[in-house]
């Protein structure tokens, strides 16, 4: 289980072939992460589509997760599931499936985080990190809140919310183990540059991190 790098939040609002043929280019660009957005009011249709999304991920060896739905997750045979709230905690879902991936978006609270790591989260995100239009029940988290939790954390700390290319930097180093994002590459012009753009990024910041660690080990 290798939860770090690029994470793409699929919104399912977007038209389903045109959805699609975005989500397998963001994968050919190098996406290793997917996460089906709650927000749908057809639960059958959420059900097909997550299916298609499991199966062109599969191509690509990428980890699929469900936005709140745990019985969803499990029954498409998806990897994990991926919270909002707190009142299902790991050990819930973990009953019903033992395997399943659980991370939470925990906004800008540390001691949110801290609660996470506790109770048996695998990683946490945290939203949103800069302004944006796609997720509105964010509060901006100062950027020195996410170092600290990447600090005192043992699982892995992600950041969300409002990221692009124009910002990334900003976030990748404070060493974060991987960034979430929706619209800098679903609604991009070219998904599979934009997602390979992203990718470059992360991969030259974690070299970068690592050597920085060597040093002071």
């Amino acid at each position: 289980m290798d939860l770090k790098g690029l994470y793409l939040v699929v919104d399912l609002s977007i038209e389903k072939n045109t959805l699609l043929n975005k989500v397998e280019k963001a994968l050919k660009g190098g996406v290793d992460i997917l996460q089906v957005w709650y927000n749908w009011n057809d639960l059958n249709y959420a059900y097909e589509i997550s299916k298609e999304i499991l199966r062109l991920a599969r191509k690509y060896g990428v980890l699929v997760l469900i936005n709140g739905n745990y019985n969803l997750a499990n029954e498409i045979g998806a990897d994990g599931v991926h919270f909002d709230t707190y009142d299902v905690t790991p050990e819930q879902v973990k009953k019903i499936n033992k395997n399943l991936i659980v991370g939470y978006t925990i906004g800008n609270d540390l001691n949110r985080a801290l609660w996470a790591e506790k109770v048996g989260a695998d990683y946490i995100s945290f939203c949103a990190c800069f302004p944006t239009s796609t997720v509105t029940s964010c509060e901006i988290v100062p950027l020195e809140v996410v170092k600290e939790a990447k600090m005192r954390l043992k699982i892995p700390v992600f950041a969300s919310g409002g990221i692009n290319l124009k910002n990334v930097d900003k976030v990748l180093e404070l060493g974060v183990d991987g960034i979430a994002v929706i619209s800098a590459i679903l609604y991009s012009e070219d998904p599979e540059k934009a997602a390979r753009q992203f990718k470059e990024k992360i991969l030259s910041f974690s070299k970068k991190y690592l050597e920085e660690i060597k040093k002071i080990q």
